[in-house]
C-alpha cells in the first residue's frame, strides 16, 4: 500500500477488507499517475445498518497531492460499488483540475 489511511476499516468483515484494500491500491496507482507527485489518501468508511437486512456504505475520500486537496464522497448499498463511485469522482476532479487528458493529445 502507498500512503493510504483507512478510517474505520476495523468495522468491516474480512471479505469487505479484502475488497477495500484491493480496490484502493488499484485506484491509488491510477491517481498517482495523474498527479505525478507524492500522494496521500485518507478514506473514511461509514457503515449503516438500521435494523434491516442490508447495509448502506458511505465512503469519503480526501486526496492530497501537488499541493492541492481533492475531496469526494459517495454511498451505495454495495460496498465495492460505493468505492468505485467515490474513486471515479475523485479521478474526474483531478483530471478536470489538471487537464491531464488534454496534455497528451498533441
Amino acid at each position: 500500500m502507498g500512503d493510504i489511511e483507512i478510517i474505520n476499516i476495523e468495522n468491516l468483515n474480512g471479505k469487505e477488507r479484502k475488497i477495500a484494500t484491493k480496490l484502493l491500491n488499484e485506484y491509488y496507482s491510477k491517481i498517482q499517475r495523474l498527479i505525478k507527485t507524492p500522494l496521500s489518501l485518507r478514506i473514511h468508511i461509514k457503515e449503516y445498518e438500521k435494523g434491516g437486512r442490508r447495509k448502506k456504505y458511505s465512503i469519503n475520500v480526501e486526496a492530497v497531492g501537488s499541493g492541492k486537496e481533492f475531496d469526494s464522497s459517495s454511498w451505495d448499498w454495495d460496498f465495492a460499488r460505493a468505492i468505485h463511485k467515490t474513486m471515479i469522482k475523485i479521478e474526474n476532479e483531478i483530471e478536470h483540475r489538471f487537464h491531464s487528458s488534454e496534455q497528451h493529445q498533441k
